[in-house]
């Protein structure tokens, strides 16, 4: 595979784009782990004995809410790591199933996508069946 299909200025764009997105979203992760042990804080604070908590049922919802963005967070969160890697190996820009180069507006709008469109809409195609 050759090296990116992208100039050193555009390579050098996308790594501090991605590089950003890191810290948003570990900044994100951070703040849901603080929320998270504020909840814990609520339930495990003595106050109420859980079988008859009218508040429970919110917690609950709230903790559930809460992990789910959370491992949201911590799937795109790989997905930019994985990104940066390619950016220092020299395969970013390049599909990592086909090897085809990704094109410039895909890469614009998602940096850390690793599939061209073609291979993307197949993924997304075979997980509908």
């Amino acid at each position: 595979m050759p090296l990116t299909p992208l100039t050193p200025d555009e390579l050098h764009a996308f790594n501090l784009l991605l590089t950003e997105h890191r810290t948003e979203i570990t900044d994100k992760i951070q703040a849901l782990a603080d929320t998270f042990a504020g909840v814990q804080g609520a339930r495990g604070d003595g106050s109420t004995d859980g079988a008859h908590d009218a508040e429970a049922s919110s917690l609950r919802t709230e903790w559930s809410r809460m992990s789910k963005f959370q491992g949201e967070f911590e799937v795109e969160l790989g997905a930019i790591d994985r990104a940066l890697a390619r950016v220092a190996d020299g395969s970013y820009g390049f599909c990592t199933r086909a090897g085809e180069r990704i094109g410039q507006e895909r890469l614009e709008y998602r940096p850390a996508a690793e599939l061209c469109i073609a291979c993307a809409r197949q993924l997304e195609s075979s997980r509908r069946r």
